[in-house]
């Protein structure tokens, strides 16, 4: 099974992403793709996709404009290309599911969950002609803007929609069980688990798993078909909030893990943090964490 890191605002630097042993795929924080359409514009400077070793890093972008995602394959390729030391992007990830109103009301995150069409055009739009690039697309989106919307089920029709994609740039979509209005204390609903599972497309469950018993305790809510199916349908687990509390949580999800060398994961930190020094929002934020990191001074 793959494990997922989440993208998390203010947290998800390289030097955290790197620092997270067992995970199988990171995501840099959103960047909104305006600020990549020139190959030397500013938001260039927040892909900070070094090498991870075992890991594939994907670009996590807000967008919802056809013409800029159809143009961004080759600026990226450009990007890789006269960067190679930030050239380990494996792929990138469209943000249908940021819950932040300013973002919704600019037409991107949570609020491509209604405009189900669009987000299919987008990833048609990236991958262009067979063959005209490498890069992986894939989506992260909620199960809807609020209750009401979220029963509609509109994720079951996006899934519906993808069978009609047939190329392996494709990546399962990641599937948060919350919707828009929800915060982070509030259960998900796997209730609509079952529902997605028919749909015969794979997908990546993300919503407050912490440890293997709570997917454990999502299995047990399903029919014997869907437990049957999981294996074939759900390919991956994505964790955010609880690998910031517990950043060795995925050690629990799997026993061959990369080794890092005998180093405890404050070590660990503490090197990549300065191997590459992230901008200075993200110290701020780490420093409210972990407390061994206050008496520690980082180059900017």
């Amino acid at each position: 099974m793959e494990l997922h890191l989440a993208p998390m605002k203010g947290i998800t630097c390289w030097a955290f992403r790197a620092s997270v042993i067992g995970a199988t795929d990171s995501y840099t924080e959103y960047i909104n793709l305006k600020s990549l359409l020139k190959i030397k514009a500013k938001g260039w400077d927040n892909v900070d996709t070094y090498n991870i070793i075992g890991q594939r890093q994907w670009l996590q972008i807000l967008t919802h404009d056809i013409r800029d995602i159809s143009i961004f394959p080759k600026i990226l390729n450009e990007f890789c290309s006269t960067n190679p030391e930030r050239a380990h992007i494996y792929g990138v990830n469209i943000n249908a599911g940021c819950p932040d109103p300013a973002v919704i009301t600019a037409g991107d995150g949570a609020a491509l969950i209604k405009r189900i069409r669009r987000l299919k055009e987008l990833i048609q739009a990236f991958m262009g002609k067979p063959n005209s690039h490498a890069f992986q697309i894939g989506v992260k989106l909620r199960l809807g803007l609020n209750e009401k919307e979220m029963n509609y089920n509109k994720v079951l029709e996006f899934l519906e929609e993808l069978k009609s994609l047939e190329d392996p740039r494709i990546s399962p979509p990641v599937v948060h069980f919350k919707h828009a209005k929800q915060t982070s204390k509030e259960p998900p609903h796997w209730e609509l688990l079952e529902s997605l599972i028919n749909a015969d497309v794979p997908f990546i469950i993300n919503g407050s798993i912490k440890e293997p018993k709570d997917i454990e305790q999502i299995q047990k809510i399903l029919s014997s078909s869907s437990q049957q199916s999981w294996d074939k349908i759900i390919s991956g687990v994505m964790i955010g909030r609880e690998v910031i509390k517990n950043p060795e949580c995925f050690k629990q999800f799997e026993k061959n893990l990369r080794i890092n060398d005998g180093k405890n994961w404050n070590d660990y930190f503490i090197e990549n943090l300065k191997r590459h020094p992230p901008k200075n929002q993200f110290i701020v934020n780490f420093r409210k964490f972990y407390q061994f990191l206050n008496i520690m001074a980082f180059d900017k």
